[in-house]
């Protein structure tokens, strides 16, 4: 019997890993976007984006699906031109799936007028909840490599607490830091505090400053502007800052690049630091959609 095509498009080494990952002869796995640099045999690794999607059952596409909400995200030099995510649902054969990562209302809406089902696996709580530790891990590995001293000791703040924050929280508390969590909401605070923080409460522009001295680090969850011009020419020149947060983030670029602040921009994490490891927790959402929309043997 013919195997199944499952074909994985652009993306970081998550996508390359998670292909991998599924290459045990059960389906046929091709890959565009990447090179063959683990010289797997059982992957085709194809130069044409067509190529890859022709006949294709499951297309999986990255996390996120887009930058920029229109066209696949990939890395760079993967491609000459970008690749609208449009042109891509009209190459799917039709009664195809498509699996991704944080996929565009706009490219479901679209595929589904086509007869293409979509399912987005960064829906899944038990996802997010695991990817959030793995981003959470990284971050700290980033303070570690950039800190002259040692997690132990140092006085850390978290903007938000979230999913990845009450990760980062943990991990950074069981290293021995000091660390502040700042919230808007009262019962975050309750449960931060619990769990061994010190709490600040950000229900106006005011308490932010506090952490502007004394801070070897701030990490920010908050995918809304908290960090102005203002603050960034008073923060400690000195202190580590660390964006977390999607787009567009919490902090003013222009204005951290004016002053000379120490911000790192920190974007898709897992795929950058464990791309082993983020790239298993996609392969096993892969596997589990593909077999029950009719994948299996």
């Amino acid at each position: 019997m013919k195997q199944l095509k499952i074909a994985f498009l652009g993306g970081d080494g998550r996508q390359q890993t998670a292909a991998v990952k599924l290459s045990d002869g059960e389906w046929n796995i091709c890959v565009w976007g990447h090179s063959n640099a683990s010289n797997n045999s059982e992957i085709n690794f194809c130069d044409n984006i067509y190529q890859a999607i022709s006949e294709a059952f499951a297309v999986i596409l990255p996390l996120p699906a887009s930058t920029d909400g229109v066209t696949l995200n990939c890395r760079v030099g993967a491609t000459e031109k970008e690749i609208p995510l449009m042109t891509i649902a009209d190459a799917i054969d039709q009664n195809a799936i498509v699996i991704g990562g944080k996929l565009p209302k706009s490219f479901i809406d679209y595929a589904l007028s086509k007869g293409i089902r979509c399912f987005d696996y960064f829906e899944s709580e038990a996802f997010q909840i695991k990817n959030a530790y793995t981003t959470a891990e990284a971050a700290v590995s980033i303070a570690m490599s950039k800190l002259d001293k040692n997690i132990y000791g140092s006085k850390i703040a978290i903007t938000g607490y979230g999913r990845i924050a009450k990760q980062l929280s943990r991990l950074l508390l069981a290293m021995g830091a000091e660390v502040t969590v700042c919230a808007r909401k009262e019962s975050d605070l309750v449960w931060a505090e619990l769990s061994g923080a010190k709490t600040l409460l950000l229900n106006e522009k005011e308490p932010l400053y506090q952490l502007t001295d004394g801070y070897d680090v701030i990490y920010n969850t908050v995918p809304r502007w908290l960090f102005d011009a203002d603050f960034l020419c008073a923060v400690d020149k000195n202190t580590l800052m660390i964006e977390l947060a999607s787009a567009p983030g919490g902090i003013d670029v222009s204005a951290a690049k004016h002053y000379g602040s120490n911000v790192l921009w920190a974007a898709s994490l897992p795929g950058k630091y464990a791309p082993e490891s983020a790239g298993q927790l996609i392969a096993d959402c892969v596997r589990a959609i593909v077999s029950t929309e009719g994948g299996a043997k």
